[in-house]
């Protein structure tokens, strides 16, 4: 979860102690915000994802009694439901001795889909795929039936084709493959 998305999130629930309320829109203590940030990343990252929010307009901060509070902007709410409906597809597989076959994954994915498109791109970079054209990527994990069910949960089957194969009929990248 990225930083931004989690300042977001605690944001939109409401602290109990010390809110400062000003004109009706509720302020909530910077210190609590960074106490719950600092269980995830460094305090310099933390700094950083804040002021990156603000001048992006999805937080303001106010300074009131030399205590610092942060809100949470429209846009910033607006920001928040784009990201919790980000698509998401689990595709963790079990370590397990490789079967010999590579898989070879060719997808056309339309640009109104880009955030599929890109979600799958990811999820096969975590698999160890590699990417041998912008739409054609090989790995060797046994992922095919992974993979036809991402396609389909997303309505996206005759967008894509899934080969296994034994020989790619280029050395140079099964031995890159087989060296991952």
């Amino acid at each position: 979860m990225s930083l931004t998305k989690k300042i977001l999130e605690d944001l939109s629930t409401s602290f109990v102690e010390g809110k400062l309320t000003l004109g009706g829109v509720a302020f909530y203590p910077y210190e609590l915000l960074y106490k719950d940030l600092g269980k995830l990343a460094k305090r310099n990252s933390v700094y950083q994802a804040l002021r990156r929010a603000e001048k992006r307009g999805f937080v303001r901060k106010k300074i009131v009694n030399e205590g610092t509070y942060v809100t949470l902007t429209k846009f910033g709410k607006d920001k928040l439901k784009k990201l919790k409906n980000k698509p998401d597809f689990d595709m963790k597989v079990e370590d397990k001795e490789w079967d010999g076959k590579y898989r070879l994954v060719f997808f056309d994915i339309p640009e109104k889909n880009r955030a599929i498109r890109d979600l799958l791109r990811s999820r096969l970079k975590e698999l160890g795929f590699v990417g041998w054209q912008k739409s054609v990527w090989v790995g060797r994990e046994d992922v095919t039936s992974k993979l036809r069910e991402f396609f389909e949960k997303f309505g996206l089957q005759d967008y894509a084709l899934i080969i296994e194969t034994k020989d790619l009929g280029s050395k140079k990248l099964e031995y890159f493959l087989l060296s991952k």
